[in-house]
């Protein structure tokens, strides 16, 4: 007896894990890494070039900080407004939109000449920077196969601190030399042609289609299955989606997510608390402590690294034994990496191993743990709500962020032990939180 093919993928719910990817799949996948280091590499800018733009304008960096905040809050609401969008329209339209917003609004922040005009432009750009994430997060996790799916998340979303760095390069090349108009020019620039090899290029996610299911959908998913060499059938019922439509922010809280939702909002704020604190004033405290200007920032060097490379590792482990031992763990060593800060504080001023391993093991850790978080997000909800999902989950991460902005700071003093204490209470909770998460993503059979 022939028993029937049992490797062909369920568009809507899980692709089999031996399902190749094809190349268009692919090339769409790549494109969401590109947006993510092009959405990294925009969004640090003002931090680069802030002394080149406060003199120009005849501010001070003091006066200039409600600029940085307007950032921060135009990204909180563009990341809910792009998952909302994202499930409404679809991902692709609102994919190209985020990054022709937040290209065009650089490229005219090149041409302001005063703060309050500047300042809309950040707070418009960081809308789109905002709306990209929860595009990218879906479109890479409808397209690619169960074996990879959430080392190319990780992937993705660690081009966000990975274009930080490489906006650190550009910047140091470009602003002696030319100045910041000239940095926001690239900004600018890269992200429009950008949008015109997305156009080209990307294909509306099958999964998204299966689950709004307008008249013509059938037609089209069946069209870009075949565009990316996968098998067409039916989507598996799935009781969740059956409920939750598509785009509705309501199904987030209704009774089969309401747990999950919360607990993984919980995981987002207090993991995206611990990461920005650092950001924001760790090299404060180390220049308050003794470092050098240049010490103090290779500290973020360090930090960033070491979350990118822990977060691809991650990426791979989850895809093989699970998220929850694999983010409980991430949680567990953010919180002993900042107990050993506090025991040992960097306090001498020298950069010797103990410094960079203590930097590397709490960044990779938590840093980490603040990446792979996507993945969770994009396992937990069904497509029909899968970019709502993911961009409440980003904008009450954001919330963190700008908490971290305005308390951390007031820690920093008395060798910090303050602050290192909300970095350790931070990633307590942030696990505490992640053990209150049902759906966690499964180990994966047969490995």
């Amino acid at each position: 007896m022939i028993r029937p093919a049992r490797s062909r993928t369920r568009v809507g719910t899980d692709p089999g894990g031996n399902e190749r990817m094809s190349g268009r799949a692919l090339a769409i996948v790549v494109l969401g890494a590109v947006t993510m280091l092009l959405d990294g590499f925009d969004n640090q800018l003002l931090g680069f070039a802030v002394l080149q733009i406060v003199d120009e304008f005849g501010s001070s960096r003091a006066e200039f900080g409600w600029v940085f905040a307007v950032g921060f809050v135009g990204i909180g609401v563009g990341t809910a407004l792009g998952g909302l969008v994202g499930d409404r329209i679809g991902r692709k339209p609102c994919l190209i939109l985020a990054v022709l917003v937040f290209g065009t609004f650089t490229l005219i922040s090149a041409t302001t000449g005063g703060t309050l005009a500047f300042a809309c432009c950040r707070i418009v750009a960081g809308v789109g920077l905002g709306m990209a994430l929860p595009a990218v997060t879906s479109l890479v996790a409808e397209f690619t196969p169960a074996r990879w799916r959430h080392l190319a998340i990780a992937v993705s979303i660690a081009c966000i601190p990975g274009g930080a760095l490489v906006g650190g390069l550009v910047a140091a090349a470009v602003l002696p030399r030319w100045g910041w108009r000239e940095l926001y020019l690239i900004g600018g620039v890269v992200p429009l042609l950008l949008v015109v090899v997305l156009a080209l290029v990307l294909l509306e996610s099958p999964q998204f289609l299966a689950a709004r299911g307008r008249p013509g959908d059938d037609e089209r998913r069946a069209a870009v299955l075949r565009r990316t060499g996968r098998a067409v059938v039916p989507p598996a019922p799935d009781p969740i989606a059956a409920g939750a439509g598509t785009g509705s922010p309501r199904a987030l809280l209704g009774r089969e997510l309401r747990r999950d939702s919360l607990a993984l909002w919980g995981a987002f704020f207090f993991s995206l608390l611990g990461v920005f604190s650092f950001f924001s004033w760790g090299p404060s405290l180390l220049q308050a402590n003794g470092y050098s200007l240049a010490a103090a920032s290779l500290s973020i060097t360090l930090y960033n690294a070491g979350g990118i490379v822990v977060a691809l590792v991650a990426g791979v482990l989850i895809g093989r034994i699970g998220s929850r031992p694999v983010m409980l763990a991430l949680a567990a060593g953010a919180a002993l990496s900042a107990g050993w800060l506090l025991l040992v504080p960097p306090v001498d001023g020298t950069t010797g191993i103990t410094f960079v391993a203590q930097i590397v093991l709490h960044g990779g850790c938590f840093a980490g743990l603040q990446t792979v978080l996507y993945n969770l997000a994009s396992h937990i909800y069904p497509a029909g709500i899968r970019a709502t999902g993911v961009g409440a989950a980003g904008t009450v991460g954001r919330a963190g962020a700008i908490t971290a902005a305005l308390v951390a700071g007031g820690l920093v003093g008395a060798a910090g032990h303050g602050f290192l204490l909300l970095l350790l209470a931070a990633a307590t909770l942030a696990g505490a939180s992640l053990l209150l998460v049902r759906r966690h993503v499964p180990a994966r059979r047969g490995t």
